[in-house]
């Protein structure tokens, strides 16, 4: 054999080699590429839970049952108080957002702002306080966007309804999450008969997008495995959560958005796409309040406004 055949082979060898700890290192790059993406998608459906509250209704003055809930969907079941009112057919569902409880939402004000609605110009209304699942004393371990959590209100329509209450008589107030969920809730459920929502999600993804890296704690590139990880490993894709195609199904039931300004904008794009896409839209932008914080912004305006749509809304 000659020198020249055998340098050649040789050369070859080391080619196939060096083509081959190539293909290895570009495998695992892919492999830690999309571990790091199912890691982020993992802690986007894992909210903080927080079991503790700052109060219960007694606090308040007020008669209250600890209950036990079952969502809609099979196996989840939910925590919550249910605040009577003596003489009343009317009856709230409260929910909060995402890493908060019943208590903790509207920066630890959620329970003050029920309790007033439970007593609201001497008639008030029945109150049910849930915690969503994955969040406070309910069960369940991920969180799902507001697509899954809708089961938790409804649930707790479900619950409410057996009590012998009427659907004419059933309004919801989501916050953040909770408000999301209400609205897809809503929108499926034509029980709920009138709606308020805080914070409400309109167009999910560019949100999702901007806050990757502050929720998952990894960098920005891994948002498209991300993305394709919570698609397969939960059966979520985050780019089609679009909450305002949900309200446009609920008309002609009462519903009315509420929102800070900071999180609203006049010129932002998620005020152009809500303005675009369902224009009709029965709209409160708080000045100086950021999100979820309208309430703690003006507490009198709000209890107002929100006590007179129920008062006018619900049978």
């Amino acid at each position: 054999m000659s020198r020249t055949k055998v340098s050649t082979e040789k050369q070859r060898a080391r080619g196939s080699i060096h083509l081959g700890g190539m293909l290895l290192v570009l495998l695992l790059i892919v492999i830690i590429y999309f571990a790091v993406g199912a890691y982020g998608a993992s802690r986007w459906m894992k909210p903080r839970r927080n079991p503790e509250f700052g109060a219960t209704p007694a606090a308040f003055n007020l008669e209250y049952q600890d209950v036990r809930i079952p969502s809609r969907d099979a196996g989840i079941e939910l925590s919550g108080w249910w605040i009577p009112r003596a003489g009343s057919s009317r009856a709230i569902v409260m929910v909060h957002g995402r890493g908060e409880n019943r208590t903790t939402e509207f920066y630890d004000h959620f329970l003050d702002l029920g309790a007033k609605l439970n007593t609201f110009q001497g008639r008030g209304f029945n109150i049910l306080m849930i915690d969503l699942r994955a969040h406070g004393l309910s069960g369940g371990e991920y969180c799902a966007w507001g697509v899954g959590e809708r089961h938790d209100v409804e649930g707790a329509v479900d619950w409410i309804k057996q009590r012998g209450m009427q659907p004419a008589g059933i309004g919801a107030l989501g916050a953040s999450l909770g408000a999301t969920s209400s609205v897809y809730a809503t929108a499926e459920d034509p029980d709920i008969s009138a709606l308020v929502t805080d914070g409400a999600g309109i167009d999910e993804y560019p949100g999702i997008q901007r806050s990757w890296t502050r929720t998952t704690g990894t960098p920005q590139l891994f948002f498209p495995a991300g993305v394709l990880m919570e698609r397969l490993l939960y059966g979520y894709d985050m780019r089609t959560l679009r909450p305002v195609e949900a309200m446009k199904r609920i008309p002609p039931r009462p519903f009315l958005l509420i929102y800070g300004l900071k999180e609203l904008p006049a010129d932002s794009d998620r005020r152009r796409v809500l303005n675009q896409e369902f224009p009709g839209a029965n709209l409160w932008v708080v000045p100086g309040a950021a999100h979820t914080g309208a309430y703690t912004a003006t507490p009198e305006a709000y209890l107002n406004k929100v006590g007179a749509f129920f008062e006018t809304n619900l049978k």
